[in-house]
């Protein structure tokens, strides 16, 4: 049934959907085809990647809800505690050093004729004597420099170990026969000392000239049995020398001995020219005035060709601190040590050393060398050499 007012049912739909039919079907195809769209983007919009594990602060404070820490900071950092694990090195490790090779006694004392040369070492130092009497501790130190550059090592304590075992009885022959130019204790006590310090028990150790009272007189301590470094006179003849001009008999210290140190003192002598290590052997034997005819020669010589002494003498050891070219009870200052392990080329130097304290004063030198002939006679037996050319003379100086 019509109503009978038109006009008023069209303001009541109006009132209750207030858009027009073509509205309507416009937002309903709007609608459908964003629907549509969004269907169409979920087929291509990758799958989202999961969650990750959300990181443990090891703080126990911290809490879920903390803040994200700042950046990092560009001071120092603090370096570990730890020692970091380094890397193999790509280069090969150095090569392991080769043991120096091991001292030889032969080798060490080997001379002229056996080398091209005999080596003969002086060592000076003229603060030796400062305090009026030989300075010990000086007199050590020029012994090691003279003993390192006589065998070209600077283990000098080694040296001694090589030219001597730690059980050898080692005689250490001085000559006191003139009171006031004998062999100077300070050398023979510092030979001894490095005898010690090299393993020998100071007992086994002898410093021996033919009497008691000479030995005292010169300045050294007797000891017969005591502990401690031994010294005195002969107590008995030994074994025989059967020399050109004269039987002698060594004294039974030297037949003990495994080792003999010759540590003499350069002098002038009257019938010898001089004496110096060859020579010091006339207090070795009992009866060495029976060896002085013809200069000494060839007595001198063939003393020191026996076995006694070429066989048991390991080092020659000059003691020429002071030396007696003229008076041997006036001895004159030269603060030098002479070490070889040839007897013939160290009395050698010594010869010319008094030599030229006797040229310096104006007097005649010419006895000395020709005195001296014994020199040449040991050369010819082989026991070293006097041929200047044939000496290798090395000098030190130390202070």
């Amino acid at each position: 049934m019509k109503s009978k007012h038109p006009d008023r049912t069209r303001d009541r739909a109006r009132s209750v959907w207030p858009i027009s039919r073509r509205r309507f079907l416009g937002l309903g195809v709007g609608a459908l085809t964003a629907w549509l769209a969004g269907c169409r983007r979920a087929d291509v919009i990758p799958a989202a990647t999961p969650p990750s594990t959300p990181a443990v602060d090891p703080s126990p404070t911290a809490s879920p809800s903390s803040t994200p820490p700042p950046p990092p900071s560009t001071a120092t950092p603090i370096p570990p505690t730890y020692t970091p694990v380094q890397p193999t090195p790509t280069s090969p490790p150095p090569p392991t050093p080769e043991p120096a090779p091991a001292l030889s006694r032969p080798a060490l004392m080997a001379h002229w004729p056996a080398t091209a040369t005999s080596r003969v070492v002086l060592v000076r130092h003229g603060g030796v004597w400062a305090g009026g009497a030989p300075d010990p501790a000086i007199v050590l130190q020029m012994l090691d420099a003279g003993l390192s550059t006589l065998t070209d090592t600077a283990d000098v304590l080694a040296v001694w170990r090589t030219l001597f075992g730690p059980t050898e009885r080692v005689l250490l022959k001085v000559n006191c026969i003139a009171y006031g130019g004998p062999t100077q204790p300070a050398v023979a006590y510092g030979v001894a000392r490095r005898l010690q310090d090299a393993g020998l028990p100071a007992e086994n150790i002898l410093i021996f000239d033919r009497t008691d009272n000479e030995l005292a007189a010169a300045g050294y301590v007797l000891n017969e049995g005591g502990p401690g470094v031994q010294c005195h006179g002969a107590r008995g003849k030994g074994t025989e020398a059967l020399l050109s001009q004269a039987s002698v008999r060594f004294y039974q210290e030297f037949d003990a001995a495994d080792a003999i140190v010759n540590i003499p003192t350069p002098k002038q002598h009257g019938t010898a020219g001089v004496s110096v290590a060859l020579k010091n052997h006339y207090g070795s034997v009992d009866r060495p005035g029976a060896l002085h005819g013809n200069w000494c020669d060839p007595a001198i010589a063939e003393l020191n060709g026996q076995p006694t002494v070429r066989d048991k003498t390991r080092l020659v050891v000059g003691a020429a601190l002071n030396v007696s070219p003229r008076d041997w009870n006036q001895p004159e200052r030269e603060n030098a040590l002479l070490l070889s392990f040839d007897p013939v080329a160290l009395d050698t130097v010594g010869r010319d050393i008094l030599v030229r304290h006797r040229q310096d004063v104006g007097l005649d030198a010419g006895y000395l060398i020709e005195g001296a002939r014994h020199l040449g006679t040991a050369q010819a037996l082989g026991l070293g050499t006097t041929d200047a050319n044939l000496i290798d003379l090395r000098e030190v100086v130390l202070g």
